[in-house]
């Protein structure tokens, strides 16, 4: 998604919807909202919703042009902390860092204030493409993805989840996890290498071999070309600075005395793999616990060996049932 285009838009109606597994919530806001109730049929998986907001819009005449889906809290990996003593303008590194701890190095992330709190929210880039290349598939054009902030989740309606991502895409609000940077490709830093070294050879040899008339034409194609490559450029150099701000951070991160053990986070976030799916993290002055979704028992007893082990001793299996699908849901909880 083009950033600077979703920014400047001006949308005059925004469709959004909530599944909460049994049933599937479309609203439209122009002037007023008008919402729409539907049974599943066929289903929760992404490409079946995807269809069926699809043929609610095309039933009832809506544009698919701006489309927000709000998420359940199980979905992504979310988290609310006071970071009060953590200046305003190192905060979005430190969430991409704890994002990166959570989902992996391909992470996105985001993130807004909630009163006095912090809410956060993470889920691989390979999964937020899935939900953007399945609403694509039926030609919505997905412009907000996020979970409602914890304090509000379990209070509203599931129509209001509808209506809060409806205000994201209109109003282009956080947390909205398709707001990422240009994802910089390392094959386009070698073609701009490459382009730029050859620029050098040209014009070097138009100094020395040729006539100042041609040196001069190479000259000027050679500016012409840097132009073209002058944005990749810059991408490039935010790029690599934004990497070492946050490293720069990381280490800043080590250092605060942050609330609700900060840095506790980024250590539960470590221990997790690929069988281990952490949904929820909830750290208090003296109280942890983690909700998350294992593939199999085994997976489940390794991971909690691993955070007795490595992050607190006291962590004890509170809860955990199997669902349809032979993952264990599960609650981990332990005094700090």
């Amino acid at each position: 998604m083009n950033v600077l285009q979703f920014f400047r838009e001006d949308m005059g109606a925004v469709v959004s919807a909530y599944c909460d597994g049994d049933k599937l919530y479309v609203v439209r806001l122009t002037e007023k909202f008008e919402t729409v109730e539907v049974e599943l049929d066929g289903g929760s998986e992404l490409e079946r919703l995807a269809e069926q907001i699809a043929q609610v819009c095309k039933q009832k005449g809506w544009s698919t042009s701006a489309v927000g889906f709000c998420l359940r809290a199980e979905d992504a990996v979310t988290f609310q902390t006071e970071v009060g003593n953590v200046p305003d303008k190192e905060i979005p590194a430190l969430v991409k860092s704890w994002a990166f701890a959570q989902a992996g190095d391909d992470a996105v992330c985001s993130f807004v204030n909630v009163g006095e709190d912090l809410w956060m929210e993470t889920m691989p880039r390979t999964k937020v493409d899935e939900i953007c290349a399945a609403f694509k598939k039926f030609g919505l054009n997905l412009r907000g993805l996020s979970v409602m902030p914890v304090d509000t989740l379990a209070k509203v309606h599931p129509y209001d989840r509808t209506e809060f991502i409806t205000e994201v895409v209109r109003d282009k609000k956080a947390p909205n996890l398709l707001v990422q940077g240009g994802v910089w490709s390392w094959n386009r830093i070698s073609i701009v290498a490459a382009a730029i070294c050859f620029i050098a050879l040209l014009i070097g040899s138009a100094k020395i071999f040729i006539d100042y008339r041609t040196a001069s034409e190479g000259l000027a194609a050679a500016e012409s070309s840097f132009e073209t490559l002058r944005e990749d450029v810059a991408i490039k150099k935010a790029v690599d600075a934004n990497i070492a701000e946050l490293h720069r951070l990381n280490r800043l991160a080590a250092q605060i005395d942050t609330p609700n053990n900060f840095n506790l986070l980024i250590n539960l976030g470590k221990l997790a793999d690929r069988s281990i799916h952490l949904t929820n993290i909830r750290v208090e002055d003296n109280f942890m616990e983690l909700e998350g979704v294992a593939n199999n028992p085994n997976a489940l007893r390794n991971y909690l060996a691993r955070v007795k082990e490595t992050v607190v001793q006291s962590a004890q299996l509170e809860s955990s049932t199997e669902n349809d699908n032979g993952e264990i849901i599960f609650t981990i909880r332990a005094v700090l």
